[in-house]
């Protein structure tokens, strides 16, 4: 698993979120964060993929991923944004990274 895909589970994760509580501040994150907007590997806001980049080691696993995902969140110090990622189930969490990593998906080529 590479930085992109990772950073993009998150993103799905939150997203999915976002869809059942519309708040406005997980919103607002999520506006800057979205890796989809462009065609480059990134976010709509440059700066919150390289925060993130910074901040993750080089090594991911599937084993790993749900914990370092974690770790990002909480170094982001916001609580709205933790606070959504709390609701991660480890089992869905797993299911869904697996089903990520076989499909046909932006990032799976860096």
């Amino acid at each position: 698993m590479n930085k992109f895909e990772l950073y993009c589970m998150i993103f799905y994760f939150l997203d999915a979120e976002y869809d059942e509580n519309k708040s406005k501040a997980l919103g607002d994150f999520l506006s800057g964060a979205n890796p989809f907007l462009f065609t480059d590997i990134g976010s709509a806001d440059p700066a919150v993929y390289v925060d993130f980049c910074n901040k993750i080691p080089e090594k991911i696993t599937l084993e790993n991923s749900l914990s370092i995902a974690s770790e990002y969140i909480d170094s982001l110090n916001n609580d709205v944004v933790s606070l959504a990622f709390d609701d991660v189930n480890q089992d869905e969490w797993f299911k869904c990274v697996k089903e990520y990593l076989l499909s046909e998906h932006k990032g799976s080529h860096v």
